[in-house]
């Protein structure tokens, strides 16, 4: 019997006012949704920043195929955002009477009439034509493509990254101009939110009989010959119990910033185990970031060797670091060397075994839910179309901590997905299927691989065979907002059908800090898209202290101080390369929907993240295959499917999907605060953790056992859901381009 997804409260009801506004409803009255959004004659698809440090790699071949949708208007976009509300909102009659997909497209899908229309003028410029869902998908060739909207479709190159994008503004022919949004000429615009390194490649600290002696001070400088290095202490005991500390070095060359310059090894007298050492890559300054960490408490200075590969003549420097307090012992030891090319004793990372996630979490209850009611039901999204290597890597995963398989498969490949570069999206694909295999073992897990995130996201809503669907892409709102114009009100309608359907959607909410931007060259702050939707749960991340026995100590936002360590300028150079600290911020395109009024300032818009989970790589970081390897990862990369996966298994405690589940978990906040586990601190460049809701951390960390419990009570006597749609409504975002 299925569990009603609320509790009851001692006077029997939940209260109406718990947030200060009339429901637990989503949208506030501002954005109203009254008119239908249309395509503009021209559109801008690849600004500046979208293209600033690309590589113009030259036009595509005219004869190589090619796809892109038409993303068009819902019949009635109120209705559907009312009634997104409706069936999250525990007050409302219509309370988890979730639809099913044809349900959905009577009510809200698209007007016949307009894809017959769109149907016959795109065939007769030479597309075959697929009506998908929401999306009118057609296919054709890029001389084709190039034709229908007077641009040339040229491939560029962003580092690793390699996409596709038109030259120069499109037109739009007046025959397509009633569409509301279009997906496919600009791929891949969202990154895989990871960061992870080879297990066997992480530099393990070195014992030495003796030390070099504590250094005074907070800062220490070596030189040999022209080349000098700078150890600066940013943080140290005052961090959570167990944490690692964290230095800024600064190397130079000639009196200039050596961009060259690299962490080669650590090592020293010490007490107990040493963890991992994490470190960045180096910014144009000549600085990089060292984290680390021991098992017993103590002060000790280690030596740090930085290596220079600037030429005619590579040397080291080795010098001893400002001694540093460790507070331990509060770290979990675990012997590890099994998984690893070395051996040794170290800070084990979370794993199924030694250092169990579920256990931290007091989710091995839950954990256990697929076998009392078999595989949960999840979806995951990624942007390359080879799945072969993270199935394998998932299924060694598996093996190696006695877990039941996971059922992989692959439920669409979209146009233009990735053939080649695969391996960051490889690698993003197996850490979410071992995250979601985690948290939710032996699962069925469906695969949808796409250029665009809202083809993957039409298509679980069309299939509606997944009850979690779990996104660990994402860039700057603003940046999306940009590059795809009208991409958010297209997100929102096609979320706003997901949580219809009773589909929970989970999203990294961001590895840039207040900066998702950052990667794309704009240094304002804002939340990454698409977590910045409020129809899905946005994923921030937490770096996490366990105690001997297992149990969680304490949490700080990932990346802890740093925001405040670093100034706005070195935290930026860092961000533009790397994913290393948890995003969080208000959006500036999404009013802030009525579950978290009170909890924002007035004015601000929609919240991110809601809820966090570890995304350390170093404490303790997550252990993870890679094509076989075994690997260091972190991120929000991990917490999205990590939650994901107990989501599906709250879903099997249920019965049935559960939809947008932020409502509830909102609620419950204010009445039963046992779910939820407080963050000690952390900034993240411009919000901090504070006491409640914070743009850090959210909500904060989430005890799952004490959610069950919440959430397991026995449904309510109820009205019967009211037949027909429901009547339109004012309110919603994601209306207007």
């Amino acid at each position: 019997m299925g569990h009603s997804w609320f509790r009851i409260s001692a006077s029997g009801v939940l209260s109406a006012t718990l947030l200060g506004v009339s429901s637990l409803g989503l949208a506030s009255t501002a954005g109203a949704a009254s008119a239908p959004a249309r395509l503009p004659p021209t559109m801008q698809l690849a600004p500046p920043s979208a293209l600033r440090g690309s590589a113009n790699l030259g036009p595509l071949s005219g004869q190589k195929s090619w796809g892109f949708g038409l993303v068009l208007p819902s019949q009635n976009l109120a209705g559907l955002l009312a009634y997104s509300q409706a069936v999250s909102n525990p007050n409302s009659v219509d309370y988890h009477h979730f639809l099913t997909h044809q349900e959905l497209v009577d009510r809200y899908g698209p007007s016949p009439a307009q894809v017959a229309q769109l149907t016959q003028y795109l065939t007769a410029h030479g597309f075959t034509v697929r009506p998908s869902g929401q999306i009118l998908e057609a296919r054709g060739t890029v001389s084709a493509v190039n034709r229908l909207f007077s641009t040339t479709m040229t491939a560029f190159q962003k580092g690793p990254r390699h996409f596709a994008a038109p030259s120069g503004p499109i037109s739009v022919p007046l025959a397509l101009q009633s569409a509301q949004g279009l997906t496919g000429l600009v791929t891949n615009d969202a990154v895989p939110l990871n960061t992870g390194k080879p297990a066997a490649q992480v530099p393990l600290m070195r014992y030495a009989a003796a030390g070099p002696g504590p250094v005074s001070g907070g800062s220490s400088t070596q030189t040999s010959g022209d080349f000098a290095v700078t150890a600066r202490l940013l943080s140290q005991g005052p961090r959570v119990p167990g944490m690692a500390v964290r230095y800024l070095i600064t190397a130079e060359l000639h009196g200039a910033p050596d961009v060259s310059a690299a962490f080669s090894s650590l090592s020293g007298a010490f007490q107990g185990a040493g963890s991992v050492v994490d470190y960045s890559a180096t910014n144009q300054a000549g600085q990089f970031l060292v984290d680390f960490t021991f098992s017993k408490a103590q002060t000790t200075s280690m030596a740090l060797t930085v290596a220079t590969s600037s030429k005619p003549h590579a040397k080291t420097l080795t010098l001893p670091l400002p001694a540093a307090t460790f507070v331990g012992p509060s770290t979990k030891i675990a012997q590890v060397s099994s998984l690893f090319a070395g051996s040794g004793t170290i800070v084990a990372p979370w794993n199924p075994a030694s250092n169990s996630v579920n256990q931290a979490f007091d989710a091995t209850q839950l954990a256990q839910e697929p076998v009392i009611h078999g595989p949960a039901r999840l979806a995951v999204f990624t942007a390359g179309n080879d799945s072969a290597v993270s199935e394998a890597d998932v299924n060694l995963f598996a093996q190696k901590f006695g877990l039941p398989a996971p059922h992989v498969t692959i439920a669409y490949t979209g146009p233009n997905v990735a053939t080649t570069d695969l391996t960051g999206y490889e690698e993003e694909e197996s850490l979410d299927l071992q995250m979601m295999e985690t948290s939710s073992p032996g699962a069925n897990i469906e695969v949808y691989a796409a250029g665009s995130l809202r083809s993957a996201l039409n298509q679980v809503v069309s299939q509606d065979t997944a009850q979690v669907f779990s996104i660990s892409y994402g860039e700057g709102e603003l940046a999306e907002s940009e590059a795809a114009p009208g991409a958010q009100s297209d997100w929102d309608m096609l979320a706003a059908e997901a949580n219809a359907e009773g589909i929970t959607v989970t999203v990294s909410a961001g590895d840039s800090g207040a900066y998702e931007g950052a990667e794309e060259g704009i240094d304002t702050p804002m939340p990454s898209y698409p977590a910045n939707s409020p129809y899905v749960s946005a994923l921030g991340g937490t770096e996490a202290s366990v105690n001997p026995d297992g149990s969680l100590n304490q949490s700080a936002m990932w990346g802890g101080n740093i925001g405040k360590e670093l100034t706005p300028p070195t935290l930026l150079s860092f961000l533009s390369m790397e994913n290393m600290i948890a995003g969080g911020g208000y959006s500036t395109l999404e009013p802030a929907p009525a579950y978290q009024a009170g909890l924002v300032l007035p004015g601000d818009g929609r919240g991110n993240p809601d809820f966090s989970f570890p995304a350390s790589v170093v404490t303790p970081g997550y252990f993870a295959y890679f094509d076989g390897t075994a690997y260091f990862f972190g991120g929000t990369s991990a917490s999205a499917p990590l939650f994901a996966g107990w989501t599906g298994d709250l879903a099997l405690a249920e019965g049935s999907g559960l939809g947008n589940v932020n409502p509830v978990i909102y609620g419950l906040a204010q009445t039963d605060p046992q779910p939820l586990i407080s963050v000690a601190y952390g900034n993240n460049g411009v919000y901090g953790v504070t006491a409640g809701y914070n743009a850090a951390t959210g909500l904060g960390e989430l005890n799952m056992g004490a959610l069950l419990k919440a959430v397991a009570a026995p449904p309510a006597p109820g009205p019967t859901p009211r037949p027909g749609p429901t009547p339109p409504a004012p309110g919603g975002p994601g209306s207007g381009q």
